[in-house]
């Protein structure tokens, strides 16, 4: 098994958070292999996630494009569990938005 590097233009940061990240999905995994819900709500087979970040000339754009992704599934009422993932570079309010 190869060891996995960021796409270029990442940093090592992104491509830690991104470890990180899979990290703690591995871990929500129960002994079953159902999810545990983090917030106490009923599990769902299904998730969509956004990575957010920051160092790059288009931050805002993404955030823009995360939230309405996010939004639009909320309105849509996907059967789906929405996940967001922000490093702690990202501005607070941003992350209250979503």
């Amino acid at each position: 098994m190869g060891f996995i590097q960021p796409p270029a233009g990442m940093g090592w940061s992104v491509g830690l958070w991104w470890l990180v990240a899979a990290a703690w999905a591995v871990a929500a995994v129960g002994a079953e292999g159902e999810v545990v819900a983090a917030v106490g709500a009923a599990p769902r087979r299904h998730a969509y996630a956004a990575m957010m970040y920051m160092g790059t000339p288009r931050d805002y754009e993404f955030y823009v494009a995360t939230r309405v992704m996010m939004r639009s599934l909320g309105r849509l009422s996907a059967s789906a569990d929405r996940v967001v993932i922000a490093s702690l570079d990202v501005p607070p309010r941003w992350v209250q938005a979503l």
